[in-house]
């Protein structure tokens, strides 16, 4: 039987196929790597405090259950240093690509600062996002957290 175009398409489909198979596994294990690192924190209960060299961070989100595809409150309470420019968030999901999506606060008193942000529905169906908050001058911690679809 002779290779016609019909077998040629065929046998590039099932590569490609398979191609996008692979590279979605990968990116999933990767993500799955990535999460081992991080505590989980719980935002649809309460708010979640992490250490950062001399200062502790606490972050909540609002309203509560956190959910995607809504305008989301985000405050922080700084304590143990005093900020000289103000913080920010940056939301991802662990080990994926995506956009920049940033949170910029507003201090509401001395070491309290609010801010409002965005979650999208993400096409994959994962839940697991990442709270990146920034410190200037003093450094970064990450809160790791579900949302709701």
């Amino acid at each position: 039987m002779p290779f016609t175009k019909t077998h040629f398409y065929k046998a590039c489909l099932v590569l490609i196929s398979i191609t996008v198979i692979a590279f979605h596994g990968q990116s999933v294990m990767a993500g799955d790597r990535a999460l081992r690192k991080y505590k989980k924190c719980n935002f649809h209960q309460s708010a979640c405090t992490m250490s950062l060299s001399n200062a502790t961070v606490t972050l909540d989100i609002q309203p509560k259950p956190v959910r995607a595809m809504r305008t989301l409150t985000f405050a922080l309470k700084i304590s143990g240093t005093v900020l000289t420019h103000k913080p920010y968030i940056d939301l991802d999901m662990p080990g994926m690509v995506m956009g920049p999506n940033r949170v910029l606060m507003k201090s509401v008193e001395e070491g309290s600062y609010e801010g409002e942000g965005f979650i999208v529905k993400c096409p994959s169906g994962k839940r697991v996002w990442r709270a990146k908050v920034t410190l200037p001058g003093v450094g970064i911690v990450d809160f790791v957290f579900d949302v709701l679809y």
